[in-house]
């Protein structure tokens, strides 16, 4: 029996078949965020380490805070770069190739896998750094904040600047100790007078004729405890509102910093993916010698 035209066979490669649904495969996807989520989490143990190694209660001991966070801020791009780039090379790489598309849109899809990969991977860390199963890391990191931030106020412990205040007001010299009730009639008009921003003269010249009395002492020496006393307070409410200024300043740039470093991740992913399909088509061995 004879044909009357030519049959063309089309053969396709083993393990190119064309999906039934969606071009995303979630095995490998799944597998490079679980990498990326273990470097991110190793690298971040020993980044706490080192840190933690840099801080001392003794500020002359300790690394200048600017140097920390400039280093802090390289560890967490190396660390996002590397995991994400393993993360996304694996996908890639173990990713099936597909016989109907085009060496072009293998890469698209390769450096999309990557994209899922490096958003699943954010959620992973992001879990594990709320939950016990990394508690070692996170206390080392808290520690080493902890100790950056805080190693002066371990060495010079401060008293409450308002009770510091009244006491310097109410400081008795041996006569009739003041009793608690004329202590917070004073705490409560200075709290007052530093809310408005000015010590009325009627407050000033109560509590001054109060203390005169109370501690057989001029009431110009009174009034002069007074003012100074304020004075401080104000001291310390400007170093209060500079302090929470000045992580206000921090905090922004720590968000600018963290979706910088992400974006840096992602495109890290997308193209350690491409690179990732490029070696699974050529088939080239990284390891190989």
């Amino acid at each position: 029996m004879s044909l009357g035209s030519t049959d063309v066979v089309v053969v396709t490669p083993p393990g190119s078949e064309a999906p039934s649904g969606s071009y995303l495969e979630w095995s490998p996807i799944l597998g490079g965020a679980v990498l990326s989520a273990a470097i991110s989490t190793l690298m971040a143990a020993f980044g706490s380490a080192i840190g933690l190694s840099l801080v001392s209660a003794d500020a002359a001991r300790s690394t200048s805070f600017v140097a920390l966070a400039i280093a802090g801020a390289l560890w967490a791009l190396w660390i996002t770069v590397s995991a994400c780039g393993a993360g996304g090379y694996l996908a890639g790489r173990m990713r099936k190739p597909l016989a109907d598309s085009s060496s072009h849109e293998r890469g698209v899809r390769d450096g999309a896998h990557g994209l899922v990969v490096w958003a699943v991977g954010a959620l992973l860390v992001a879990f594990l750094t709320s939950s016990s199963l990394v508690g070692a890391a996170k206390t080392a990191a808290t520690g080493a904040a902890a100790a950056a931030g805080g190693a002066g106020a371990l060495i010079s412990q401060q008293a409450d600047p308002l009770a510091s205040a009244v006491d310097s007001i109410m400081r008795a010299n041996g006569t009739e100790p003041v009793t608690q009730g004329e202590r917070d009639e004073a705490s409560r008009i200075l709290v007052r007078s530093l809310a408005s921003g000015s010590l009325d003269g009627a407050d000033r010249g109560y509590i001054a004729s109060r203390m005169a009395v109370r501690m057989n002492i001029p009431q110009a020496e009174a009034e002069k405890r007074i003012d100074d006393a304020y004075a401080r307070l104000n001291q310390a409410k400007e170093t209060a509102k500079q302090a929470a200024e000045k992580a206000r300043k921090t905090g922004v740039i720590v968000a600018f910093m963290t979706a910088a470093v992400l974006l840096v991740g992602a495109a890290a992913a997308y193209l350690a993916a491409i690179l990732g399909g490029r070696h699974r088509d050529e088939e080239i061995d990284v390891f190989a010698r």
